[in-house]
């Protein structure tokens, strides 16, 4: 709501399961109303957007939330919906244990799976355009039948490209699940999506999930590797493109906003085999490249060079190993970087004897790949990294090192390298087409974006939970407007909902410096990573809150 003056006035007039927001002109009840800590709601800010559903669980299980039928509102430059490889059972089953497998990119469809989300609702600023915005529409996550590895339904790029699509004949244990998409609007406008949000969302539970890169994005990949990495990347990560829909032409062009439910049922039954077919050929391709790097990874050559001809493109080959020998010197032990070496000395070897076979297949299917031997062959030396640049590791490189369940095993921290290099190469391909956002906004542009979602939010009732991500480290979020952006959404949740309603957990390196600031805007803030702890009998419930639901929660996700 807005004033004549133009200025975010109170919504303690919204209905809400929570106590009513206080305004900044309330100073009768801000002297005398004191909210108690159960009925706060909670603002936790983490660094990394995947520690969000951490805080998620424990809230689950300290029965502050709801156990199922959540709404996930989630603010973010990047949709978060890719899926991690882990078996279907684990998540229900050892959810814990799940979320030590899970990354940025893909926490969102675990929680969908098990049931206690049931809709997301993607609000990206106008530069991201990783989905096709789109009016609350139903969509199913299951276990392919042919293995126990997740998939989705939805027939983009976005999915298929990361081979975690497929059609929903394909499935089973289906769970339904509704996805919402629009772009943040400017605070003065009142569009359909907007009214298809509240909409949604009235009388319902719903998480507000901020990442601070929704203000301002960086594609931190883009000054990492170099023009020949990224060709190299292409090349061996683009997926096919689809096949023609095949529609009556009168039935190619349709709005969705007008369309009937059969043109609708039409489109989107000819998309998904579109897609089926693209996903079932890219995933066999990438299952056979994490096959050659899996190889690689213990320390043995890819391929033995006698059967190189017979199982294998030995261009696609020698692109691969051009590609690891590119990577820093220390990416691999001493080991699977000799492995690599021979690989790709193999490889080059058949290549340059093959080099005037016109019949032997070429890597990829969409390009005319001829001067593949001279990608083959690049020097090393350009396509590598500087030593003398000083560029750091990408961050989900630097990330896997520090989590790798034991550095004193090469082979499994080679291992956990390969697959995360694996992972990240599949999402950075074909960058022409699908890049990662990436636009620094400018002080007036971050304004605008915070006071656009700061007009959605005071049509809704209050959240449950409150959970921001920083998103620094990996990156995506300018470390020198991380302070100011984070101050501004602050400033937002203030005019909102007033700080009365509001119990604030700063869980990041740094978080002790910030704290301050906050309380002297009147914030509570209970914990602060750094900080002396508090031992105050609503701070000790706090922290008790905190780390006891854990035994609950094993229970209630046995019981789904």
């Amino acid at each position: 709501m807005l004033s004549p003056s133009g200025a975010s006035t109170s919504v303690s007039s919204r209905s809400s399961a929570l106590p009513i927001s206080i305004g900044d002109d309330d100073a009768f009840f801000r002297k005398h109303v004191n909210v108690p800590a159960s009925c706060k709601i909670k603002v936790v800010v983490a660094e990394y957007h995947n520690e969000a559903l951490t805080f998620i669980h424990r809230s689950i299980g300290a029965k502050r939330i709801p156990l199922d039928g959540l709404k996930l509102l989630h603010v973010d430059s990047h949709p978060d919906l890719c899926i991690p490889n882990v078996p279907s059972s684990e998540i229900i089953s050892q959810p814990y244990e799940m979320l030590k497998h899970i990354d940025i990119e893909n926490w969102i469809f675990p929680a969908i799976f098990a049931k206690y989300i049931n809709h997301v609702i993607w609000l990206h600023p106008p530069w991201s355009n990783q989905l096709t915005n789109r009016h609350p529409t139903q969509y199913f996550i299951g276990q392919c039948k042919s293995s126990e590895n997740l998939a989705v339904n939805i027939p983009e790029p976005y999915f298929y490209n990361e081979g975690i699509y497929a059609h929903r004949s394909d499935m089973k244990s289906l769970v339904p699940f509704t996805l919402t998409v629009s772009t943040i609007h400017e605070s003065n406008t009142m569009c359909s999506a907007c009214t298809d949000i509240t909409s949604e969302l009235i009388n319902e539970a719903f998480i507000l999930d901020v990442d601070l890169d929704a203000f301002s994005t960086q594609d931190p990949f883009r000054e990492f590797y170099s023009a020949e990495q990224f060709a190299l990347i292409d090349k061996l990560f683009t997926a096919p493109r689809p096949p023609p829909l095949g529609l009556h032409p009168g039935t190619r062009e349709v709005d969705a906003a007008t369309a009937t439910s059969v043109e609708a049922k039409v489109v989107f039954e000819s998309a998904s085999l579109a897609a089926k077919v693209v996903c079932d050929e890219h995933k066999a391709h990438l299952s056979s490249l994490w096959r050659w790097m899996r190889t690689l990874a213990t320390g043995a050559p890819a391929v033995d060079e006698e059967r190189v001809p017979s199982v294998c493109d030995p261009h696609e080959l020698l692109a691969l190993a051009t590609l690891l020998l590119s990577l820093a010197p220390d990416t691999f032990s001493p080991r699977v970087h000799a492995a690599i070496q021979t690989t790709h000395a193999t490889a080059l070897r058949l290549v340059q004897q093959h080099s005037d076979t016109t019949s032997m297949p070429r890597l990829g299917i969409n390009d005319d790949l001829s001067d593949l031997d001279e990608i083959g062959q690049l020097r090393l030396s350009h396509c590598s990294l500087s030593t003398e640049s000083g560029s750091p590791e990408p961050p989900k490189e630097k990330q896997q090192r520090v989590d790798s369940e034991d550095l004193n095993d090469s082979e499994k921290t080679d291992v956990a390298m390969m697959a995360c290099l694996h992972d990240l190469w599949k999402s950075l391909a074909d960058r022409e087409n699908y890049p990662l956002p990436h636009h620094v906004s400018t002080a007036q542009e971050q304004g605008e974006l915070v006071a656009g979602l700061e007009s959605l939010l005071n049509r809704l009732h209050n959240p449950c939970l409150i959970t921001v991500a920083r998103s620094v480290e990996d990156g995506y979020t300018p470390a020198e407007q991380v302070a100011d952006l984070q101050m501004q959404f602050f400033e937002a949740l203030r005019r909102i909902y007033g700080v009365e309603i509001l119990s604030v957990v700063l869980d990041y390196d740094g978080a002790a410096d910030d704290a301050p600031t906050l309380r002297s805007m009147g914030f509570e803030v209970v914990e602060a990573r750094g900080e002396a702890q508090v031992t105050s009998s609503s701070s000790l419930g706090e922290r008790h809150m905190r780390c006891q639901p854990l035994n609950y929660l094993n229970l209630a996700f046995t019981s789904l």
